[in-house]
């Protein structure tokens, strides 16, 4: 090979290495990029916790329900509930709500899951009721509210004896 051709191909390998890297305003526009997209990304992922976490309120409250309806089938009456107990002896574990019972062995079983204060902002509240009529036909329903528990999002439900029950104005139903 030729002194001198390989003298310049050396140089030109050399020159290529210095060359390499990146510049700031490539790293700045980089920077820009991944801020946007985080920018998009972080409220859709907010709100999907703010769903998991209703998802505590849902799941709870149907299963109250359901041991309820086990046990209307089984007894004929509505399992009557204190502060100290839950429904028919179901354990539920309650982190992001507070729950609030009651039962009236003729007319129904409701119970009201209230958002604990420092989620007031991100999640709802619900309510739940269960009721029978006298062809022992059992409603059941699960409401939630139109609003965040900090916006005044109360929910409520009406229990009649002999109606299915429903939501309240501002409530939705759920199931």
């Amino acid at each position: 090979m030729n002194t001198n051709f390989k003298i310049k191909l050396l140089q030109n390998l050399s020159n290529r290495k210095a060359n390499q890297g990146f510049t700031l305003i490539e790293l700045l526009v980089v920077v820009i990029i991944i801020g946007v997209l985080a920018a998009i990304a972080l409220p859709n992922l907010l709100g999907q916790v703010a769903k998991g976490r209703q998802a505590e309120a849902k799941s709870n409250l149907g299963a109250l329900n359901r041991a309820q309806q086990a046990y209307v089938a089984e007894k004929g009456a509505f399992a009557l509930v204190t502060p100290s107990t839950s429904a028919v002896g179901v354990k539920v574990a309650w982190q992001y709500y507070s729950i609030a019972e009651g039962t009236s062995a003729n007319t129904g079983y409701t119970a009201t899951a209230q958002a604990v204060p420092q989620y007031q902002n991100d999640i709802k509240n619900y309510a739940s009721a269960i009721t029978k009529d006298t062809s022992s036909n059992i409603f059941s329903i699960i409401c939630e509210s139109s609003g965040t528990a900090a916006a005044g999002g109360g929910v409520l439900i009406t229990l009649t004896t002999n109606t299915a029950p429903s939501c309240i104005t501002g409530s939705n139903q759920v199931n």
